[in-house]
């Protein structure tokens, strides 16, 4: 009879799940080889492979590991309340509120327990919050009636917090309490909130390859940032792209005063700043000189709720594929660009406009590239700005040369969106077309024909 081969990776589960208490390496080493000698080449590398590799052994940050879901109890959460929340009945969290609800989130299937936990409220009752995925990236609860009968008689408004503790991460028992954001002292989340920044730059000089949110948030959890009774505010508004840029390059450089135009200020009876096209003013993220091109995440949406445009964008040859991107309403349309690139895997080298009114030829509704001859640009103009209505449908024209045609729709506005990353993609059909069609060499058919549309009239 063989003997069935020992999971060093299960052992060191084992013995870190069960002490009650974090352990050294050096005590997990010698718990997992006294239950079963470790006859590897490296038995150190044995066992700091089965740490690394788990989302639930994690680092208490003084050389021990510990059981995350047990490492997690006594935190504190900040969740800030949302109009949207108000309005649906529904809670959206932020990463760090679902690493504490979930903490076996991003464990293997083997551990991975979404199960409904329960939270006592002041009341005395205990409601159910379940969790649910309510579009991609983004997580959160309905909870059930005990809760919306105890939050609906707070009168809360949006702004005001509700403050979560874990009591026992591993038996899913939670508690809420509610606090004005009149009640908020100002001076200490203010520090506890600079605290945390200055935790993730250090976590990011410490790891070349970067830092993900769950392993930040992990790392907060397990090494008690979260034990003050003044937590910061949510993580998401504090951990974001514009925080991690101003890290990586520095402060984003002040906007140049620019010129007066005389001769236009003259024609429209009010001052008029001149405009550079060859060498535009642009934020970090639209500015090619900082690498590849991306579209810059919604101010707004970071702190609370948004209103929000969901957007369908197809191809006119080829309708039949569309992506739908939601922005949010200070989201501009160079966002859209970039987005539109992105997911149809373009690559953003040619110049491009939108046209309101869905003509190429109308000059009077163009808003063109930061690079273009127009008088008004893409960086410039938020979704807000544009008037849009359900319905609607305007032109993104790219490639001046080639004339790609795109429809982009208005499918609905929402003026209750919750805070969440903008622009993302909602739903999408079909592989993308090439941005530049293969050629048979034989037939001389092209792979796709971007000109269908017009042939067809």
């Amino acid at each position: 009879m063989t003997t069935p081969k020992v999971s060093f990776t299960q052992l060191t589960h084992e013995v870190v799940q069960s002490s009650p208490e974090p352990l050294p390496f050096a005590e997990i080493l010698a718990r997992v080889n006294h239950i079963a000698p470790i006859t590897t080449k490296n038995p150190k590398n044995t066992i700091r492979n089965a740490i690394s590799q788990s989302q639930l052994l994690v680092s208490t940050g003084d050389g021990r590991f510990g059981w995350k879901p047990r490492l997690i109890n006594n935190a504190r959460i900040r969740h800030t309340i949302q109009a949207a929340e108000l309005a649906q009945n529904q809670l959206y969290y932020d990463d760090d509120l679902r690493d504490a609800f979930c903490p076996t989130f991003f464990a293997i299937q083997k551990h991975n327990d979404r199960s409904p936990v329960q939270v006592a409220l002041p009341n005395g009752e205990t409601a159910v919050f379940s969790l649910i995925m309510f579009s991609p990236s983004i997580w959160g609860t309905p909870a059930d009636a005990t809760f919306w009968g105890w939050f609906h008689s707070l009168d809360a408004a949006p702004g005001d917090h509700l403050l979560f503790d874990v009591v026992d991460g591993e038996a899913k028992r939670y508690q809420v309490i509610f606090q004005p954001r009149a009640d908020r002292d100002e001076a200490v989340i203010a520090a506890r909130n600079q605290e945390l920044v200055a935790i993730g730059q250090k976590l990011m000089q410490q790891r070349p390859y970067g830092l993900a949110e769950w392993d930040f948030t992990t790392y907060l959890l397990a090494t008690g940032f979260y034990h003050h009774p003044i937590p910061p505010d949510p993580f998401n508004e504090l951990w974001h792209d514009g925080i991690i840029a101003s890290m990586l390059y520095g402060e984003e450089p002040p906007a140049p005063q620019l010129k007066l135009d005389l001769l236009g200020s003259a024609f429209f009876g009010q001052p008029v700043q001149s405009y550079n096209f060859e060498n535009p003013h642009l934020p970090r993220e639209y500015d090619p000189d900082y690498g590849r091109r991306h579209a810059r995440q919604s101010r707004k949406a970071r702190t609370g709720s948004v209103t929000s445009y969901l957007l369908r964008v197809n191809h006119r040859a080829m309708p039949e594929v569309w992506r739908d991107i939601e922005l949010a309403e200070d989201n501009t349309l160079e966002d859209l660009h970039l987005t539109i690139q992105s997911t149809f895997h373009w690559m953003d080298d040619h110049l491009y406009s939108f046209h309101l009114s869905g003509d190429q030829r109308d000059r009077q509704s163009e808003i063109g590239s930061p690079w273009s001859d127009t008088a008004v640009h893409t960086h410039q103009i938020e979704m807000a700005h544009l008037n849009l209505q359900e319905g609607q449908i305007f032109l993104y024209l790219f490639d001046y040369g080639d004339s790609h045609e795109f429809d982009v729709t208005v499918l609905t506005i929402n003026p209750l969106a919750p805070k969440a990353d903008y622009p993302r993609i909602i739903t999408y059909q079909g592989s993308p077309p090439p941005q530049y069609p293969d050629i048979d060499e034989k037939t001389g058919q092209m792979s796709w024909d971007p000109y269908r549309h017009w042939r067809s009239h």
